[in-house]
């Protein structure tokens, strides 16, 4: 296996036929390992230098994370291996990360935060997302309406997959019931709560179905 130079240091380039290269070879690696997604690239903002994941991400403005992410996702999908964009979204510091509820302006979301995402959806086309651990506004990204209906889905049109992140989610129903369409492995008790929950019918069939047709 290639160990691939981090996005840090792709980002710090400033080239995007690079980024197209590095996608492209990844893709490549990834395919002839039978592999059908890969969890990357991840595109948030580095506001604190503590964050843990900095050094997978493509640095601290939203203008070169946006230009750089698009050749990246294009050149590993050429390959038929879905990208996975993370970390969506505002997922910008390590301490409590699981549990820390972020508040920011509609201001500061769109012209700092969403830019590499949207960036990723309409531009680079990515087949999957995959949510934040933290929460905005009260709620857990992975079970987000805002982020993944309100923006993703009905603002964006994004109609790929959308999983969580390993233990990204605090309820199993409401990860499916917001269009989060895979549950990585993490969330208590996920399996059982979803037959009781679709048996029950706060797990609308639909919502499984719609999930799963995503897929």
């Amino acid at each position: 296996m290639t160990a691939f130079p981090a996005l840090t240091c792709l980002a710090a380039t400033f080239n995007p036929n690079l980024s197209l290269r590095y996608g492209t070879c990844l893709g490549e690696e990834a395919r002839y390992r039978k592999k059908d997604i890969l969890l990357g690239p991840g595109i948030n903002i580095y506001r604190t230098p503590l964050n843990g994941r900095n050094f997978e991400y493509m640095g601290e403005d939203p203008f070169l994370a946006a230009e750089m992410v698009v050749p990246y996702i294009k050149g590993v999908q050429e390959n038929g291996v879905a990208a996975c964009v993370k970390h969506f979204a505002l997922n910008n510091q390590e301490q409590w990360r699981g549990s820390i509820n972020v508040e920011v302006s509609d201001r500061a979301l769109n012209e700092i935060y969403l830019p590499a995402f949207k960036s990723a959806v309409l531009k680079g086309n990515s087949w999957a997302i995959m949510g934040a651990y933290n929460k905005f506004r009260g709620q857990h990204c992975c079970h987000n309406h805002i982020l993944l209906n309100r923006i993703l889905k009905e603002s964006w049109g994004f109609e790929g997959v959308v999983m969580s992140d390993w233990y990204g989610g605090q309820s199993a129903t409401a990860i499916i019931n917001a269009g989060n369409d895979l549950i990585e492995p993490g969330t208590k008790n996920d399996w059982n709560e979803l037959k009781e929950s679709a048996a029950n019918g706060s797990l609308p069939i639909s919502n499984i179905e719609a999930s799963v047709k995503r897929i």
